[in-house]
């Protein structure tokens, strides 16, 4: 598994390269990913095709969670320039390769089951499970 872990972060970065990103285009999904985090409370980066990314949506329209929904793409290897870049930007801030990446409260927390990189947090079904994701809706923090 660490194998693919590894194959799949080069090959993020690769694609991007290959479609033609340049330094610009890197500083400004920079941008919109830090914009996007801090305007709004719960933000989800999916794939529309990906399981993982509509489970994600499921847990948070179950517990009636307010989210921003952002959608990369219909899966990895459909994306263009623009949203590779973006892709790439949400692995070198985090990094997890993997779609869903969820924020809440501008912390990154993991996707579905996959917990933060920094151990602090163990993804959203976790969250859910321990009722701390249930807290966040209701108005409180991420502890």
């Amino acid at each position: 598994m660490k194998f693919l872990s590894v194959l799949f972060k080069v090959e993020n970065k690769l694609q991007a390269k290959v479609l033609g990103a340049e330094e610009a285009d890197y500083t400004a999904a920079k941008k919109e990913i830090a914009d996007t985090i801090s305007k709004n409370r719960i933000v989800v980066y999916t794939y529309g095709l990906s399981p993982f990314s509509s489970e994600t949506i499921a847990v948070l329209d179950e517990i009636g969670a307010e989210y921003m929904k952002v959608e990369v793409g219909l899966e990895w290897f459909l994306l263009d320039k623009e949203k590779s870049v973006l892709r790439a930007e949400l692995l070198e801030m985090t990094g997890q390769s993997s779609l869903p990446h969820v924020f809440i409260d501008g912390q990154h927390v993991g996707g579905l089951f996959t917990g933060s990189i920094d151990g602090k947090f163990p993804g959203l079904a976790s969250l859910k499970e321990s009722g701390a994701l249930q807290k966040v809706v209701d108005g409180g923090t991420l502890e």
